[in-house]
């Protein structure tokens, strides 16, 4: 029993709770996006419902951490899953009777859903591991919320293996992500609370112990005016420009089976991508200044390739009389148009694991639940670029227009990423304290001086 108690404890148990959720929540709403718009067989609805879910997100999640920190992230997580669910059904009614505002009201529950969820989430995924295992451990966590597209894809691709056509999927289709969807909640009630977590080296997971809403405030304020949190916020705000062109690319070219087969093997490479930018991080025998500055570049060459080829392929394709309708074994330009995705998807993911391992990077920000509050505004800053990315997707604006944006937009990313890689930005605000400490605020701030919190000796020197 002691051992089944200590694994039930440990810090991986944990994040694999935490990937199961992503799993069964933000994993099934992108398979369900990478199918397309439901019942119109436009992608205009679709992103119409997906401006508002952000829309939401990009105040929520401001305030998530907060929220994180009251109740803690186990009963945020268990919060935010729920509400996921309705947003699966109103796809399923959208595409089976054409309902409309059953699919916004989904979207607008689960934009407050999502709010909770990614602040929550994120806070557990980069807070819980050791410093020397968090690599994998955030490219564990993204891994397993790629099964979500995969069993996704693998159901669609199924169901619609004989669909040579674009338009709408198999209404059947979205049963089974549905019922995939209500897991999630379920699936978060397995959390142990931080104090209760074991990790392998020893140390105990800082946690807010007793907070309030002026001390939230005062706390995110600052937060905001971290430098190095000004200088990643470009990347987590253009970063979801891609995604969305993405998806209107392949709604728009691509029949249904295609798009089927695409959801799948996204998921396939996007889960490979994940676990090995993890494993790289993890590098022990390499600096971890060196490690981040080698990855950045590695991302900045392959990501901006990525859009190179997309705007060759594109340009292609609007320059056609009528779009074409890719199915499988097309062809040449089927083979490029297809590879492409995969090829951007790929590097996608590796950016995100990057960029969320990077997040846990920030000085300043480890201690009196801050962590919350640095993925709560991080996730809110990304749900702002997505919300004006699904706006603009909403409208009729050519995927060509799209795709100048989205390049535009990493483009002006780069100098902000490379400062913040590069730079001396991230100093000070770390503290190491010998044992498990009480309320005294050893770092002397002023602002958070009420708060309790639990406070750790991390080793440094500790070996994989």
């Amino acid at each position: 029993m002691g051992r089944i108690s200590h694994h039930y404890t440990s810090c991986l148990f944990q994040i694999i709770i935490v990937g199961l959720v992503a799993f069964c929540e933000p994993g099934i709403w992108t398979a369900l996006n990478n199918l397309g718009a439901g019942g119109n067989a436009s992608p205009f609805l679709n992103n119409a419902a997906n401006a508002l879910t952000y829309g939401l997100m990009s105040v929520g999640c401001f305030l998530a951490g907060g929220v994180t920190n009251k109740i803690t992230a186990k009963w945020t997580l268990f919060i935010g899953a729920a509400f996921y669910t309705p947003y699966a059904a109103g796809l399923y009614c959208n595409n089976r009777y054409g309902n409309q505002w059953f699919l916004l009201l989904g979207a607008a529950l689960c934009g407050i859903g999502a709010s909770l969820l990614w602040a929550s989430e994120a806070a557990i995924a980069v807070g819980y591991p050791e410093e020397e295992k968090r690599g994998r451990y955030v490219g564990i966590w993204m891994g397993i919320r790629q099964m979500g597209p995969l069993v996704g894809g693998a159901i669609s691709l199924a169901i619609n293996v004989n669909t040579a056509h674009t338009g709408k999927v198999s209404y059947n289709t979205y049963l089974g992500l549905v019922a995939i969807s209500s897991l999630g909640a379920p699936f978060a009630l397995l959390l142990s609370q931080p104090q209760d977590v074991i990790r392998s080296n020893g140390t105990k997971i800082p946690y807010m112990k007793k907070t309030s809403l002026a001390i939230e405030a005062r706390a995110i304020w600052k937060q905001l005016k971290n430098k190095y949190i000004l200088l990643l916020i470009p990347v987590f705000l253009a970063g979801q420009f891609g995604t969305t062109y993405q998806g209107n690319y392949l709604t728009t070219y691509f029949t249904v089976r295609s798009r089927a087969l695409a959801s799948f093997l996204t998921a396939v490479v996007g889960a490979l991508a994940n676990i090995t930018t993890g494993l790289v991080l993890d590098l022990n025998y390499i600096s971890r200044g060196a490690r981040s500055k080698a990855v950045y570049l590695i991302v900045l060459v392959f990501v901006t390739a990525a859009w190179v080829w997309n705007a060759i392929t594109e340009t292609k394709l609007s320059r056609m009389a009528e779009p074409p309708a890719f199915d499988l074994g097309d062809g040449p330009f089927f083979n490029s148009a297809f590879t492409v995705y995969m090829f951007f998807k790929f590097f996608y993911e590796v950016l995100q694991t990057y960029i969320y391992w990077l997040m846990a990077e920030v000085k300043g920000a480890q201690g009196d639940g801050d962590i919350a509050r640095t993925t709560g505004i991080l996730r809110s800053w990304e749900s702002i670029g997505s919300t004006i990315a699904y706006a603009v997707g909403a409208t009729h604006w050519s995927n060509l227009n799209q795709m100048i944006l989205g390049f535009s937009l990493w483009g002006l990313t780069i100098p902000f990423t490379l400062l913040a890689v590069f730079g001396n930005w991230n100093v000070g605000g770390e503290v190491d304290v010998g044992g498990v400490e009480g309320a005294e605020d050893v770092e002397g701030r002023a602002d958070t001086s009420s708060v309790e919190t639990e406070r750790v000796f991390v080793s440094h020197d500790s070996k994989l």
